[in-house]
């Protein structure tokens, strides 16, 4: 069932899980250790802050998180040196160590409960289990908690002038506030680690799981369904170009009861056409796949959130990776729309287009290669833009990164010639419309139709078969074979005896007569474009015509016209032209030429005459 479902979204299962996984690591617990990694390019210990501290003037602040919920912000003095800072405590390492605190003092009424008969108290008798207070020690308010009738009160932080200065009010003020925040919190996490609130949280996964099970399967439904109608479009196009089906009408849609022949036109003023009905697929399937990834992304947040010692993790998937999907989802919407408003316009500038059908199909093949080349540029623009973005959001240090990739940028400069070479080559060849896919060229030792052709490479398909890529960097001289025109060229050696204006009378009249037809005439411009004749030889002469075609119409012509030639030549006694030898004896001697055609009849034997001994 899954190879059935998911034949094609693994690899993206992959990716986007591995992209996570990395990126996340900000979110799930190890800021601390990256905030403590130098600044390459900033000295011993680096300038800036590490991440998840905001500093303001002289202060530098951070959040205190008790079971993956923010309490309050607190501050201490500005650090610059993190590696040596002195007598000075960064407020990360006060943070981590107030979250220290606090998860001792749950654990500790924890253990408390273990140990006494009360376990089966009511909840407010539980909660009340812990109370904070405040005393003041060297004129600074300090909180303790308090657990049950236990003796020794645990310190959990001291309210210091920083804190005061960063808030703005008094030190006993601010104090106070804490202590209401800290008691309930501290309360709410003990509460939510007694047995009973753990079962329920059990039963809440178990329903998550199930509801998103449910979604996958459906939004998978849709996802197969919709790939079963792009491969019946996908036909329904191939026969129209093969011609073994009309092209369904503008103001219709075809419908039909069941699979089948048996289907019926019906008017439809909004029917979209073949190729704008595959682009809808295409767009609803992208849909569905992303709705399952977002939709599993929901659900695993919601599990981790459902306990609190993973809650936290829950808000490193909700912020960072949630972040990449997001922008992956919103990068390629906006790459499927600039690729529709890009078809648009290569629509109308073709539909525009003026001339025979031939030149236009010729400017048809220039703007799709021009087309396909905007589009892959437009898709590194908008996904290196997406890329920058993202690290300015997650706050990774832009100077330091601009410079590494400065010195990154310079150091694949020189292994990278090849490449820059290739881009600007590919450039030119699309500005000078030098060729383009679909035409015939000979570039070195390699001819063969154009099959790809982008900013870096060009793929011929030769006429035996092979698929030849080449950099654009080594084409500096191309043949086109089919631009605008073609041209048969044809050499037609006939016997050396033969009537030399006959023969071009009967090549003559062949070409018109295959010119004239109704069959051959739409390939051939000029049937007679030169004829006459190009060479003598001990072969005897050759005739020469060229034939102009239509692009790619003249080795079709060329096979043609040499069989009606030859029955032309039958009918009128003309004999193809055959390399002739003097023998002398039982070896042969240099090919008859004319040159030699009066020496060798002076010097081969003759029945003796009159004249004659």
């Amino acid at each position: 069932m899954k190879r059935l479902i998911f034949p094609r979204m693994r690899r993206w299962w992959w990716v986007m899980v591995l992209a996570a996984v990395v990126v996340s690591v900000q979110g799930w617990g190890f800021r601390p250790a990256l905030a403590q990694l130098p600044n390459p390019l900033g000295g011993a210990g680096g300038n800036g802050p590490p991440l998840g501290v905001q500093r303001i003037g002289v202060l530098e602040a951070t959040t205190v998180v008790l079971d993956g919920n923010n309490l309050f912000d607190i501050a201490s003095p500005v650090v610059f040196n993190r590696s040596e800072p002195g007598e000075l405590v960064p407020v990360e390492v006060r943070a981590r160590q107030i979250e220290t605190h606090l998860n001792q003092v749950v654990s500790q009424t924890l253990q408390y409960l273990s140990l006494n008969p009360e376990m089966g108290m009511p909840e407010a008798d539980i909660r009340a289990l812990i109370q904070v207070n405040i005393q003041e020690m060297n004129k600074l308010p300090v909180l303790f908690a308090t657990v049950g009738n236990l003796p020794d009160p645990r310190g959990l932080l001291t309210v210091i002038d920083s804190d005061a200065q960063y808030h703005g009010l008094a030190k006993m003020e601010l104090a106070a506030i804490w202590q209401e925040i800290l008691e309930e919190s501290l309360q709410d996490a003990l509460v939510s680690r007694l047995p009973g609130a753990l079962q329920m949280r059990l039963r809440r996964t178990g329903v998550i799981g199930l509801v998103a099970l449910l979604i996958t399967l459906a939004l998978a439904g849709i996802w197969q369904a919709l790939g079963w109608r792009k491969r019946d479009l996908e036909q329904r196009k191939a026969d129209e170009v093969s011609g073994l089906a009309p092209p369904m009408p503008s103001g219709q849609i075809s419908v039909a009861a069941s699979p089948g022949p048996r289907s019926r036109p019906v008017p439809w003023p909004h029917a979209l056409s073949v190729d704008h009905r595959l682009q809808l697929v295409a767009f609803l399937r992208w849909l569905m796949f992303w709705g399952m990834a977002f939709v599993w992304i929901m659900a695993l947040a919601s599990v981790l959130y459902q306990f609190p010692q993973t809650r936290r993790y829950a808000s490193g998937l909700f912020s960072t990776p949630a972040l990449l999907l997001l922008t992956w989802f919103v990068v390629g919407l906006l790459n499927r729309l600039a690729n529709l408003a890009i078809d648009r316009i290569a629509s109308a500038w073709e539909k525009n287009e003026l001339g025979s059908v031939e030149n236009i199909q010729q400017k048809s093949m220039r703007i799709s290669t021009i087309t396909r080349a905007a589009k892959g540029f437009k898709t590194t623009v908008i996904y290196i833009l997406a890329l920058l973005w993202v690290l300015q959001v997650l706050r990774l240090a832009p100077a330091s990164l601009l410079a590494v990739g400065a010195l990154a940028a310079l150091a694949l400069s020189f292994a990278a010639q090849n490449l820059v070479k290739d881009l600007v080559n590919g450039f030119l060849i699309l500005m000078e419309d030098q060729y383009a896919i679909g035409d015939l060229v000979s570039t070195g030792q390699v001819t063969g139709i154009v099959e790809n052709l982008n900013l870096r490479i060009t793929q011929i398909r030769g006429e035996d078969g092979r698929l030849v890529t080449l950099p654009n960097s080594l084409i500096s001289q191309v043949e086109n074979l089919s631009r605008t025109w073609s041209r048969a060229t044809l050499k037609i050696d006939v016997a050396y005896g033969t009537d030399v204006d006959h023969a071009l009378a009967v090549v003559r009249q062949t070409a018109q007569k295959m010119g004239q037809d109704p069959t051959w005439g739409y390939a051939i411009l000029d049937a007679t474009e030169m004829l006459g004749v190009e060479a003598m030889s001990h072969a005897g002469l050759t005739l020469l015509l060229w034939i102009r075609t239509r692009p790619l119409k003249q080795f079709l012509v060329a096979r043609e016209f040499r069989r009606r030639l030859r029955i032309a030549f039958e009918q009128e006694g003309i004999a193809i032209g055959v390399p002739q030898q003097v023998w002398r004896g039982d070896h042969p001697l240099e090919p008859l030429t004319d040159a030699s055609r009066a020496d060798s009849w002076e010097r081969s034997p003759r029945p003796a005459g009159p004249d004659r001994p």
